[in-house]
Formats: C-alpha cells, sequence, structure tokens
C-alpha cells in the first residue's frame, strides 16, 4: 500500500512516474533511485513513499549543517522580505557581509571575494583570474581530480567518463602531476616515504607556460588526504617557478574536514580559493571565487552570473557559518570522523581495503583481496551500495576505480547514526559476498 505524498491527491507512486516521465537524469539509475524526497530534518530524509533515509550525502554534500537547519531557515526567510535580487552592478547588505567573513576566515593571502552559483562555475573563474593574472595559459591539476563538469571545468577534471561528455576533444591548455594515492603507492611505504610521486614535477611544469597549480587539498573523490610533506613539497615547487595556487575547497571547506577549511590541516596560502556547495546552507546556489588583491588587480570577468551572490542564499550562507561555530559542528565532524574511522577498520572485514576520514570527508575502499589490494569489481560495490540504499543509508560511490564507499553526512551526525550506517555496512558486505 503506497502511503500518500506530500501534496493533496498525489500519490507518492504517481509523482515517480512523472518524475520517470518528465524530469532529465544525467546518468541511469539503480534500482530504488531516484529517491523522491518529500522531507528533511538533520540527517533524516523521507521520501514521497514515507520510507526515512539516513544521509550520508549531505543531499550531494551541501547540507553541512543538516537539512533544513531552523537558523538557515529563519535567515532566508527574513531576507525574502527585505530583498531577492538586484543587479551585478550593485550588492546588497548579507552579499556584503558574506563576503567579509569568507575572507576574515581565509588564509592572509585572501582579500576580496567574487561570487557565482556552482562550482564548476567558479572554478572557471578561477582559471580566468589565474591566466589574466600571470600572463601565461596552462594549468596543472592532479590525478583522480574532479572540478566540475561544464566545458571549461572538465579540462581540470581527470576522470575520462566525465572528459567524454564534452563530445569533443579538450583543449591542451591542462595537465595532470601526480597526486598523492598513498594506499596504492608503487615507489614506496608509507614509513619510508619520500614523496617520490613528485620527483619530475617540476621539470613537467617548467617545461609549459604554466599559470597555476589547481587542487583540492584532500581529494573528495576517494577522500585522499596528502601527507605533510607531500603538501610541502609539491607547494614549494610551485612558489619556486612562481606559479599562482588554486585550492577548490567547493567539497572540503565549511567545516567538512573537521577544520574550517582543508587547507588549514597544511597551513597552504592560496592566491585563489574556490568555494561552493554547502556554501548557502542548502538554500539556492551560490559559489565564490575568492582571490588576492595582486590577482584582482589583473581579472576582468567579462560581466557577473545573474544569480550570483544572491540576496537570500547570502543570508543563509551567512546563517550557516555561525551555526558551525556556535554549535560547534567541525569540531563534531572531527570527532564523528575519527568514530567513523574506527567503526569501520573494527569491522575487520575482508573486502575493506582501506578506511579514510578526514573530519566527515570520509572513504572506505572496497578489495577483493587485502594483501594484492584487487579491485572490488564494480557490480559487487555496486550490490553493496544497493544493499545499503534497501536499508534506508543514502551513500555514493565514487574514487580512481569506483570502488570507493563515499561517506560525507551532514556535520551535525551523531555517534548513534554513524553506529546504524556500520551495522548496515556488516550486513551488507556478508549478504553480497555470500551471494558470490
Amino acid at each position: 500500500m503506497t502511503k500518500p505524498s506530500e501534496t493533496p491527491g498525489v500519490s507518492g507512486d504517481d509523482l515517480v512516474a512523472m518524475d520517470e516521465k518528465y524530469v532529465m537524469r544525467p546518468w541511469p539509475h539503480p534500482p530504488g533511485e531516484p529517491v523522491i524526497v518529500a522531507r528533511a530534518k538533520g540527517c533524516v530524509i523521507t521520501d514521497v513513499h514515507g520510507k526515512d533515509y539516513l544521509d550520508f550525502t549531505a543531499g550531494y554534500f551541501v547540507n553541512n549543517a543538516g537539512h533544513c537547519h531552523p537558523r538557515i531557515v529563519e535567515a532566508a526567510t527574513q531576507q525574502l522580505h527585505q530583498v531577492l535580487q538586484v543587479s551585478g552592478k550593485h550588492g546588497t547588505i548579507p552579499t556584503v557581509q558574506l563576503a567579509k567573513r569568507l575572507v576574515d576566515l581565509a588564509p592572509k593571502t585572501i582579500d576580496k571575494a567574487f561570487f557565482s552559483t556552482g562550482g564548476s562555475e567558479a572554478n572557471e573563474f578561477a582559471l580566468k583570474m589565474a591566466r589574466q593574472a600571470s600572463g601565461k595559459t596552462d594549468v596543472a591539476f592532479l590525478e583522480n581530480a574532479y572540478h566540475g563538469l561544464t566545458l571549461g571545468s572538465l579540462e581540470v577534471t581527470h576522470a575520462e567518463p566525465y572528459r567524454k561528455t564534452a563530445g569533443r576533444p579538450l583543449g591542451d591548455y591542462t595537465f595532470a602531476i601526480p597526486n598523492a594515492y598513498c594506499y596504492r603507492c608503487k615507489l614506496s611505504t608509507p614509513d619510508k616515504c619520500a614523496v617520490e610521486c613528485l620527483d619530475g614535477v617540476e621539470a613537467k611544469l617548467a617545461a609549459r607556460p604554466t599559470a597555476a597549480i589547481l587542487a583540492e587539498p584532500i581529494q573528495s573523490v576517494g577522500g585522499l588526504a596528502p601527507p605533510q610533506k607531500w603538501w610541502d613539497k609539491l607547494d614549494g615547487i610551485r612558489k619556486k617557478l612562481g606559479l599562482l595556487l588554486i585550492l577548490d575547497e567547493v567539497q572540503t571547506g565549511l567545516g567538512r574536514t573537521g577544520k574550517m577549511f582543508g587547507l588549514d590541516h597544511y597551513g597552504l596560502e592560496p592566491d585563489i580559493l574556490v568555494g561552493g556547495k554547502g556554501l548557502s546552507g542548502g538554500v539556492g546556489s551560490l559559489a565564490v571565487t575568492c582571490a588576492s588583491d595582486a590577482v584582482v588587480s589583473k581579472f576582468f570577468g567579462g560581466t557577473t552570473p545573474t544569480s550570483g551572490g544572491n540576496a537570500v542564499s547570502s543570508a543563509a550562507g551567512l546563517a550557516l557559518i555561525e551555526t558551525l561555530l556556535d554549535e560547534h559542528l567541525i569540531d563534531n565532524a572531527a570527532a564523528m570522523g575519527k568514530h567513523f574511522a574506527a567503526a569501520v577498520w573494527a569491522l575487520n572485514d575482508p573486502w575493506i581495503g582501506d578506511v579514510r576520514f578526514t573530519g566527515l570527508l570520509g572513504g572506505v575502499e572496497l578489495v577483493a583481496d587485502r594483501a594484492t589490494k584487487d579491485v572490488l569489481p564494480k557490480k559487487l560495490v555496486g550490490a553493496v551500495k544497493d544493499h545499503l540504499h534497501t536499508n534506508g543509508m543514502l551513500i555514493t560511490v565514487s574514487g580512481t576505480y569506483g570502488n570507493v564507499l563515499r561517506l560525507q553526512p551532514p556535520l551535525s551526525i551523531t555517534a548513534g547514526q554513524i553506529d546504524q550506517l556500520v551495522a548496515a555496512l556488516r550486513e551488507a558486505l556478508s549478504t553480497v559476498r555470500q551471494g558470490v
């Protein structure tokens, strides 16, 4: 018996059918998806059939303070009665205040903020800024990098399946350099690591008219956190060559890693800093490209995104930041990340090869054999994900080989809710393995 939806006279089944008929999806969806959400609160979402799920995607890595946090809702609601949107030639009170707040929180190298509507767009503006400021064309990005899916941002996204969606060859003004995938390093072991993966990078950067290096401090795809010495070496190389550093904090910023920004783990001082996803607290679309005065002095955007710096989204963003601080959600992210990692390792499951959590930026890498680190086939990884989904756990799968369970819940997640996911994971791994 299908429970009624939130819309009178329209059943949950009706809404699912309407979605199938009228909504275009970017990818094929597995059984049970898409979930048509009727309500969401904190870490729980409820679909149109009345089924509850624990959301370990935070609404696609957006709702850092949890779904529909009352403080964010109130700020957005109040702003709705003041002003919604103005010309990009002008400004609004919350947008100005948010720019100042972000600059104050950022490293001392950051002086101004430019608002747009999404992370892909914000990264494209970062590329423009770097090229205009340096007078050079090329930008280096990391292997396994994800920086967006629009044409410009695809050129700095490494995964070939994504790049092929452009429908044409991408330009040759970007190039990849090694990342720090320590679990699968073929050059050393963690106790003897001399960051040999960066050998030759200086020469590669110097051989081209390189303007900048673009990277996430910690890679969200797979949860890959470089050791401090890796970042020290790469940052030293780029400073020696006079290259700009662009740090993409679209997913790693705003408390996700247990610090306000992912860069805070390494003491990095970028010339350009990009933010998005959770910046609006889940209210509308908001992203930002922050930069030093030296970079800003040479920047000409041509125009501004129509909805960039929307007043309602900015008001919600301000409320988000204060909520993260006042409710100690960043500290909670750090503590719950440690709890999460320990609980997953304690399963001692033969398919769990590596567990990587920096705050609540998490990844569990599944392998067919711990000794050889052979990748667990995608069919089995998908079966684990589907089993979790059936049991009310929303997650995504990512990683270089598509074998990493991606776990990025709201920063308000509790130990009890994490334990529910871990218990479901134990059952999912056992059940899928028995069926092999």
